[in-house]
């Protein structure tokens, strides 16, 4: 008897870490993520502010193209919803504002599904009308993230009319993780700048490199395996297997954190 409430204590102080370490990664996803809106808002509302839309060209491969109104139109639909949505999508999150703003949550939440469908939309009729940086391999990596979000954003939804509410979950998780496929891409970068000592082979100026190919898919791929794992891992009851999912995911904690510094200072703070 005694063994056993010994290990039934040594159980739920596993969960405890475990269930900090994973709010303390969260926390520095969404500062990774504020930044990355901040970049968007002070960038590109600098260029409609000044005019200088030329430096859109200079960013993105296949920016503001001369006499096509209607992909310029989607460009600037997508990078306005971006901002949106990536902070929109952490209040999802936050334990008070769903136990105590549980109407601002819900419609908060029908926003946001509405919103990730219209920008994988977009996402998928520029791409599908004048291609993608990097050729084939990252147009099918950006059209398997956008059909991810559109599959998890009717999952989500339908478990919530259902009232299944602890799937609703998952699926909000997981269409949470695919719409910051964009944020994923960037960070990922910063992670592998980083890890190979700021020389980052098999990447190419025009995303045909080794490296480009695999985050043009590991973008989406990656995140959904990690957050499987943890559902996986969450309900275990063996200490030891819990104590290794916690080393896990501090190292990745330090690893994320590591990799929005960089992305800011190669890809975002240069830019101001």
């Amino acid at each position: 008897m005694v063994s056993e409430m010994h290990l039934n204590n040594n159980t739920l102080k596993a969960d405890k870490k475990l269930h900090n370490v994973i709010r303390i990664l969260f926390a520095i996803g969404v500062c990774g993520q504020c930044l990355f809106v901040f970049y968007i808002v002070v960038f590109y509302g600098g260029v409609v502010l000044n005019g200088t839309y030329e430096k859109v060209n200079e960013k993105l491969g296949h920016g503001i193209i001369e006499g096509d109104g209607m992909g310029n139109f989607m460009l600037a639909f997508h990078i306005f919803l971006a901002a949106i949505i990536t902070l929109g999508g952490p209040l999802q999150f936050i334990a008070a504002i769903r136990k105590n703003f549980s109407l601002f949550h819900r419609w908060l939440g029908r926003l946001y599904f509405v919103t990730a469908f219209l920008i994988s939309g977009a996402g998928l009729y520029m791409i599908y009308t004048r291609g993608a940086h990097g050729g084939m391999p990252i147009l099918l990596g950006n059209t398997l993230n956008a059909f991810l979000i559109m599959t998890f954003s009717v999952l989500a939804w339908r478990t919530a009319l259902q009232k299944d509410f602890r799937a609703h979950k998952k699926w909000a998780i997981r269409t949470f993780l695919m719409v910051s496929g964009v944020w994923f891409f960037r960070v990922g970068y910063g992670i592998w700048i980083l890890i190979t000592g700021f020389t980052a082979p098999g990447t190419e100026a025009d995303l045909t490199g080794p490296f480009d190919v695999f985050i043009g898919f590991g973008h989406s791929l990656i995140p959904l395996m990690i957050l499987e794992f943890y559902f996986w891992a969450k309900p275990q009851k063996s200490v030891t297997v819990k104590k290794r999912v916690i080393i896990f995911f501090s190292f990745l904690a330090v690893l994320l954190a590591g990799g929005i510094v960089m992305a800011a200072f190669i890809f975002w703070i240069p830019q101001f």
